[in-house]
């Protein structure tokens, strides 16, 4: 069960705000056209991190079917994930009856599953939603490859696109950063029967606080959906910045409001805290050079003087942060002398720093006009720990995925480390997106004839049916 808060209902409250977007003959259209008899959406997701697509569908569509006779049905028919915990995690929230472990194996019709277990594809899945691997795309990556470059951008791309090929699901929802190759990408799916459509958008603008840019596709099967009667690709653009960055009213919470105040625990450490023995890098360090260039550059003191460790010396007992390396105490040493340069106090309001981050790609979370940034908190990825100044404490995981929508059962909880956690949030859809994305979708797609298609057995490529005919001979 989940532990309500009162962030927790300003989350669910959004799912409100987005269906009171649309006017009384959108959501009669919707509900007459998607809900029963109407087929059930029956889901497949592969590399989405938490499943967040399926626990925002779950919350739109409560929202939708409320005092409804006929409601939209679902039925979330496997998820694949190739990381263990995140399996878990997935089998203890949204707990679909199939989870298998790598999606490069599902083209073949049969995968192993969490289990252990080899199972058959299920071939009767009407939508698809994956967030293939970002990596390569990123404008982090130290080495970015190409759509065919090798690495695991590209091979869960592929992958995903061989099963939508082979599986034909009336409509497939991708999501990757906004770096990735779309124009290439899009081609894939059209190549192969979709109508194809894309937007860039960003978590802020769908009511919760942090900037993070993605790119949503949507690919419609030509064969069995289509655009409503005067509708086309371009109206859910349309649909999407009207739920988004065009509302008339947009609220939002502040990251700050996220902020628990519950102490994090922390494994004893054989690291004491402080600054502990004379650095052993040298100036050929590159994250080192990096730090004595822009203290010189902006004037700051040098780490090597009485008051170039402000932050480091703040916090020399905190146990949280003791774990820290050299370079991640520095690099919060400069963010904390910038944002006292520019007239902000990091020790009474919370700002929030990444020192995993070179600090070329991140701030001290004050703006140009001296004001502290505790609107929009920057994106949350995978594998950092983002540090809350004023707590002198990292984000914990729980906050870290409330800044996606999502709400932690208890049980999970107590289950998850609270690095998996904060990894879940940065692998993960921000739902109040997936759930305008679906949205969007609803107003402007119909499934033809019920989403009905041709059976994976009925769709044999060219060269099964040569080798058949040849086998006859």
């Amino acid at each position: 069960m989940i532990a309500i808060t009162q962030t927790t209902y300003k989350i669910m409250d959004n799912y409100n705000r987005l269906v009171e977007v649309l006017s009384t003959d959108e959501v009669e259209s919707i509900n007459k056209q998607w809900s029963s008899p109407a087929p059930t959406l029956r889901i497949a997701t592969v590399c989405s991190g938490t499943d967040a697509p399926i626990l925002a569908l779950e919350q739109l569509l409560s929202v939708l079917n409320n005092d409804k006779d006929e409601k939209i049905q679902m039925k979330h028919v496997f998820s694949c994930e190739n990381s263990k915990f995140k399996r878990d995690f997935i089998k203890e929230t949204t707990a679909p009856s199939l989870i298998f472990n790598d999606v490069v194996e599902l083209e073949s019709g049969k995968g192993r599953c969490h289990d252990g277990n080899i199972r058959k594809v299920p071939d009767d899945f009407n939508v698809l939603i994956a967030g293939t691997e970002c990596v390569d795309f990123s404008s982090l990556s130290t080495s970015p490859k190409t759509l065919k470059g090798g690495g695991r951008s590209d091979i869960t791309f592929w992958a995903t696109h061989k099963l939508a090929k082979k599986y034909q699901p009336s409509i497939v929802v991708l999501e990757n950063v906004a770096k990735c190759p779309m124009n290439e990408m899009a081609k894939a799916f059209e190549d192969i029967g979709y109508i194809a459509t894309f937007r860039k958008v960003c978590t802020s603008e769908y009511m919760l606080p942090q900037s993070r840019a993605r790119i949503y596709f949507v690919f419609v099967h030509k064969d069995s959906a289509q655009y409503k009667e005067d509708c086309n690709k371009d109206d859910w653009v349309s649909k999407m910045e009207a739920l988004g960055p065009n509302r008339k009213t947009n609220e939002k919470i502040s990251w700050t409001d996220i902020l628990s105040d519950k102490e994090l625990s922390s494994k004893k450490s054989k690291k004491k805290g402080g600054r502990g023995k004379s650095l052993s890098e040298s100036l050929s360090s590159k994250w080192l050079a990096e730090i004595v260039a822009i203290e010189k550059k902006e004037s700051l003191a040098s780490y090597g003087e009485d008051d170039g460790r402000p932050y480091t010396d703040a916090t020399k007992n905190v146990e949280v942060l003791a774990h820290l390396p050299d370079r991640a105490k520095m690099r919060l040493d400069v963010q904390f002398k910038r944002a006292v340069k520019a007239g902000v106090d990091p020790l009474k309001v919370p700002l929030i720093w990444n020192p995993a981050q070179q600090l070329r790609f991140t701030d001290s979370g004050v703006d140009s006009n001296g004001k502290p940034k505790t609107k929009i908190a920057p994106c949350v990825t995978p594998g950092h720990e983002w540090i809350v100044s004023s707590l002198k404490r990292p984000l914990s995981g729980e906050e870290a995925l409330a800044l996606q929508g999502i709400t932690v059962p208890k049980k999970a909880l107590k289950q998850f480390e609270c690095r998996q956690l904060r990894d879940l949030a940065g692998n993960a859809m921000s739902t109040t997106v997936v759930a305008a994305v679906f949205l969007s979708i609803f107003t402007t797609i119909q499934l033809i004839d019920n989403g009905k298609k041709r059976s994976v057995s009925e769709d044999d490529s060219t060269e099964q049916q040569a080798s058949k005919k040849q086998k006859a001979n």
